[in-house]
């Protein structure tokens, strides 16, 4: 009986090792294999390319030497960055998955984002100019309501001006590239995302649309 027992509890420790070897030779294998595919997901204003020529990453590095850390917090110096995340696969597949800060609209040559912030960023995509200062009680609504607004829809919009009046502290005026005028308060944002629509009803008349109430189109004499 002792000769049994002490031949299962070989065996058992036998088999320990054989499993403790096998995940060891899958953890080196893992760590060894160099980096195969990379996929960059997220992005509509950032570059897939300037984000893979940080920390050299398009050389393909090992996975044992890539830095993830020190990778996401490069990527974050970017303003336009809001949060990074990365997997990486046993196949060497990595993915970075960016959630960016919105380029609303241009205030004294910079870029206003969807965080609240103003920066000093180069995008090439259409964005209106914010033409005067909005109410400070007023600029957090504000960005977060612009958020809102179809990027298709934001580059239509050539100015925005902010024209609050004693009935509406939260009324603002857009120029389209067309050369119509949109009155808009923040409460309303999200009719603007019609314009597309309401537009071919205007049968190429110019004037001004009122979106903040009523919803009806004054002619331009």
């Amino acid at each position: 009986m002792k000769k049994i027992k002490k031949k299962i509890k070989l065996k058992s420790i036998l088999i320990l090792l054989g499993i403790i070897l096998f995940i060891a030779l899958i953890v080196y294998l893992f760590l060894n294999m160099k980096i195969k595919n990379i996929y960059v997901k997220g992005i509509n204003y950032l570059k897939e390319k300037d984000i893979i020529m940080i920390n050299n990453l398009y050389n393909y590095p090992k996975i044992k030497d890539f830095n993830k850390e020190d990778f996401i917090k490069k990527v974050k110096e970017n303003p336009l960055v809001n949060d990074v995340k990365i997997s990486i696969n046993p196949f060497g597949k990595v993915v970075i998955t960016i959630d960016e800060n919105i380029p609303l609209c241009r205030k004294d040559n910079k870029v206003i984002l969807s965080n609240g912030k103003i920066e000093d960023v180069n995008i090439v995509e259409e964005i209106p100019n914010l033409i005067n200062d909005v109410d400070i009680d007023v600029y957090d609504k504000f960005i977060k309501k612009m958020t809102l607004v179809n990027k298709s829809i934001l580059s239509k919009i050539s100015e925005i001006e902010y024209t609050p009046s004693t009935i509406d502290k939260e009324k603002f005026l857009f120029l389209m590239n067309d050369g119509n005028y949109v009155y808009i308060t923040l409460s309303k944002i999200d009719l603007i995302n019609t314009y597309n629509e309401i537009y071919p009803t205007l049968e190429g008349k110019k004037g001004i649309l009122h979106l903040d109430s009523g919803n009806h189109f004054e002619i331009k004499e």
